[in-house]
């Protein structure tokens, strides 16, 4: 008659009798703890305490009655003096910091004297999956029949029951709440189903660069003031195809757009040209413009830019309403004589403009060819 594992659990010389038995079989230890927790049940005997017999027995010490009262208590990690463990955590990459803040309190509290810095950090978020890549790290979880499927490196597949955006974010949440956590881009691809920002960034992000995909002018706005303005410089917003005013002035609103020096918008329906007066505090800028009439608004978009003090580069994508703006005309708006252009012919024409009021010029670079006309405009001192 076999032993039911209730029975075993309560007579500790049949315990150690299980483990001096998978000693016998010279299994890994690992193996033999699983195994182990397989037969008697996981509550048997916690890991610590089978490693003790298992590495007794294996060195032929095979007292079942030794009385461990007497022994020093055993060190474990938080017990390493405060200035090693400041040095281990050092040494880890921001991922790693990650896991080791996760183990416990005391450990936390010495990964947050060192605030990870990430070179980047890009999420994407659909119905079907949710992805992050954590500097070269990739991770992710799909949604599955009943459930979804977490993958992670150096981690077995994990199959749960849970919405695969609620897993995901159970792993990647609390690494976006470590206190001031820095990365150098941010990126997020926010399709169709998207949890709100207080899900997905908790707390003020410093980030140096942000990357939003988005068709949700929205959700835009909601994640961008999750970053703190003092360390956002570059904002580029792409997929936007929104055509209400109202949520471009929100967005010139923002201490973070005010704070950026870079910014950079896809925008299907582009600006007006009345909008660039909004991008005067910017460095570099690149974005498309709605024009009407190209003999006033190509020498009105040249007066805005000269105002602009902290200019340095700009690209533009005229928007004409049959769509391309032929060269020459864009050329006769300027002043400039492009001459006879035979069939098929490429040029390019540099058109310099002194700034009224300074030693400054902006050059206007035009390329013909493709299917929208391009302004390259950069200042010269």
């Amino acid at each position: 008659m076999e032993m039911s594992p209730d029975f075993i659990k309560e007579n500790h010389l049949y315990l150690k009798t299980c483990i001096l038995y998978e000693v016998l079989q010279k299994k890994p230890i690992f193996d033999s703890y699983r195994n182990f927790c397989n037969t008697v049940g996981k509550d048997a005997m916690d890991y610590p305490n089978f490693e003790f017999w298992y590495y007794r027995f294996y060195h032929g010490c095979r007292d079942f009655d030794y009385d461990r009262s007497a022994d020093p208590e055993p060190k474990t990690l938080v017990d390493i003096p405060v200035v090693l463990m400041n040095k281990i955590a050092e040494y880890l990459d921001p991922v790693e910091r990650t896991y080791l803040r996760s183990m416990n309190h005391a450990l936390k509290t010495v990964v947050d004297y060192f605030p990870p810095v990430f070179e980047k950090i890009e999420i994407s978020i659909s119905d079907t999956n949710l992805r992050w890549n954590l500097n070269n790290q990739s991770f992710s979880c799909f949604k599955k029949e009943g459930g979804c499927t977490l993958y992670r490196p150096n981690f077995p597949v994990e199959k749960s029951e849970m919405c695969h955006i609620q897993k995901g974010l159970k792993h990647l949440a609390p690494l976006l709440k470590i206190p001031n956590v820095q990365v150098n881009l941010l990126s997020l691809n926010l399709f169709e189903q998207i949890p709100d920002r207080d899900d997905l960034l908790p707390v003020p992000f410093n980030a140096k660069r942000v990357l939003f995909w988005s068709q949700d002018m929205n959700k835009v706005l909601q994640y961008l003031s999750g970053m703190n303005p003092g360390h956002l410089e570059s904002i580029s917003l792409d997929g936007l195809i929104s055509d209400e005013l109202e949520n471009h002035r929100i967005l010139f609103e923002t201490d973070q757009f005010k704070q950026a020096k870079r910014a950079e918008f896809k925008y299907y329906w582009g600006f007006n040209v009345e909008d660039l007066a909004s991008f005067s505090h910017l460095h570099r800028l690149k974005c498309q413009v709605r024009i009407d009439n190209t003999f006033e608004d190509v020498p009105r978009i040249r007066d805005i830019l000269s105002t602009f003090e902290e200019l340095e580069s700009c690209e533009l994508e005229l928007m004409g309403r049959l769509g391309r703006v032929p060269m020459r005309e864009l050329a006769d708006a300027l002043g400039e004589d492009t001459g006879p252009l035979a069939e098929g012919e490429h040029l390019t024409i540099i058109h310099r403009y002194r700034i009224p009021d300074s030693n400054d010029s902006l050059e206007f670079k035009i390329n013909n060819g493709g299917s929208r006309c391009r302004l390259e405009i950069h200042r010269i001192r």
